[in-house]
């Protein structure tokens, strides 16, 4: 089992987590946050599954008290989630200046320790790594584009068309057209995986990042002096 002085990207993980979030923790989302937006995903699915059952089955009374209910669930848990976030976007942009320079005073000695540990580690294994996270993004890369095409472009928009059409409907949700539904559900399937690919992105060039300033460092420190 490898140290904690070992290479690996698990190790890495790690250290980036333990990273204290400082000023700009406030754009984290909070666990009762999470479990907010956890709950209205259901909400939303159980909203959604009398709209489908419909199709198959007569319309019943308790279709229209399942979707009612899964909505209203959904409404209360996502609304403070999206009050919140409005909030702290219009507080960023607002003190963003100072809110960048605080955060990059309180990373840079905590992404200093980092830089110090991965200097420490073989050069060869440095550049496999760095070699094995620029092959997973290219593969992440080619694979979202096969689904997705050039709409991860698009950021939240799959999901407000999706919402406008359920919304359109709401005073008779359960005549919805077919059509529309699907194309509903494909637009908050496609959201939620751009969401995720992106994320994935995003931690994929943090770590060539540090791998490409950590190899760049350790060749500086052995190249002879002039």
């Amino acid at each position: 089992m490898p140290t904690n002085d070992t290479l690996t990207f698990t190790e890495l993980e790690r250290r980036l987590r333990a990273v204290p979030d400082g000023p700009a923790g406030i754009l984290n989302t909070p666990p009762l946050y999470r479990i907010a937006n956890m709950v209205g995903g259901v909400g939303l699915v159980v909203a959604l599954i009398p709209i489908v059952l419909v199709r198959l089955l007569p319309a019943a009374p308790w279709m229209v008290t399942m979707v009612q209910m899964g909505f209203s669930v959904m409404v209360v848990a996502w609304l403070p989630v999206y009050a919140r976030q409005l909030w702290t976007l219009l507080a960023s942009m607002w003190k963003w200046r100072q809110e960048q320079a605080e955060q990059l005073d309180h990373d840079r000695p905590e992404f200093e320790a980092i830089m110090v540990w991965l200097c420490q580690q073989p050069a060869d294994a440095l550049a496999g790594c760095q070699r094995m996270v620029a092959l997973t993004h290219r593969l992440l890369v080619a694979k979202l584009g096969l689904l997705a095409g050039g709409l991860d472009r698009l950021g939240v928009l799959p999901a407000l068309v999706a919402a406008y059409l359920f919304l359109r409907n709401v005073g008779d949700i359960l005549d919805m057209p077919l059509w529309e539904l699907l194309i509903a559900a494909f637009l908050i399937l496609l959201w939620l995986v751009i969401v995720a690919a992106t994320l994935m992105r995003i931690r994929l060039q943090l770590y060539e990042s540090l791998l490409s300033e950590a190899l760049a460092m350790k060749s500086g420190s052995a190249a002879p002096a002039a």
